[in-house]
């Protein structure tokens, strides 16, 4: 197997990301647009978070984890079985109460 880059690319941190979100979903599909609310949320951190991913990646798949099951959590409750991008807006909006930059600068460390 080929050793990862030094740096990964922010692509490669996107699709980390979206399957950590996946993970949360358990086994419900989602709509074609609905990630696009997270990922807006977020793009702009991405190519930052690269220099710093090798330690922050867990925290941030933890974040992203909650926002799926989250979502996922919504879309049952309204006795749906397909996420909707209104389950991601409501769950992105939730976690990030709690974790407001999840892949912006860390209160203590200041990176």
């Amino acid at each position: 197997m080929p050793n990862p880059p030094s740096t990964p690319d922010p692509l490669d941190i996107t699709m980390q990301l979206a399957a950590a979100f996946g993970q949360g979903t358990g086994s419900l599909p989602i709509e074609v647009d609905a990630l696009r609310p997270a990922y807006d949320a977020y793009r702009e951190n991405i190519a930052r978070a690269a220099a710093h991913w090798e330690a922050d990646a867990l925290s941030s798949f933890s974040v992203m984890r909650s926002m799926g099951a989250y979502a996922a959590h919504l879309a049952l409750s309204d006795r749906r079985f397909v996420i909707s991008r209104a389950d991601v807006e409501n769950a992105l909006g939730i976690v990030t109460r709690a974790h407001p930059h999840p892949l912006g600068p860390c209160r203590l460390s200041q990176r």
